[in-house]
């Protein structure tokens, strides 16, 4: 099932956006606040809960990002975030992110459990990159999602590929 959060869907009716998406339209600035390892899913290499590209972020071309990334610790192990352009397949570690500083700290080591960063860019150039975790085989576990820069949103939106 598709679930659609900060947009309105065909049928007319309205959809709430995610409690951890916040938009500031004048200033063309969203935030998200991204949990890693939220909860067991996925053996708890997730990003509020999704993982395998089943959540995707959308913004629109130009706008300022804030992700406040924790990881929550279900699991117990280190996480990182990254915003990478995709390739071939899913790598195996991090690589160069998409935009600068669109990476957490210890992104190879990952963060231990409790630890958070703010990651701060412009989405400043098209496309449908990876949010990713940069710890060795993360990624590869499913550790992955969407994050779409688009020129022709006009707003922020969250989808769901199933829950």
């Amino acid at each position: 099932m598709l679930a659609l959060a900060g947009a309105t869907p065909a049928s007319g009716g309205s959809t709430q956006a995610p409690s951890w998406m916040h938009v500031n339209a004048d200033k063309k600035t969203a935030s998200f606040d991204i949990l890693m390892a939220e909860n067991g899913n996925n053996g708890t290499l997730n990003f509020n809960g999704y993982g395998h590209g089943e959540m995707t972020i959308e913004v629109p071309l130009g706008w300022k990002v804030h992700m406040h990334v924790i990881n929550k610790g279900e699991g117990a192990i280190p996480h990182s975030l990254e915003i990478m352009t995709p390739a071939e397949g899913v790598p195996q570690q991090a690589v160069q992110p998409a935009f600068p500083q669109a990476e957490t700290i210890d992104l190879v080591p990952g963060m231990s459990v409790g630890k958070s960063d703010d990651v701060d860019f412009v989405a400043d150039k098209e496309g449908k990159f990876w949010i990713m975790c940069g710890v060795p085989n993360h990624a590869v576990g499913g550790m992955w999602d969407w994050f779409i820069v688009s020129k022709t949103a006009t707003a922020p939106s969250v989808t769901f590929k199933k829950q």
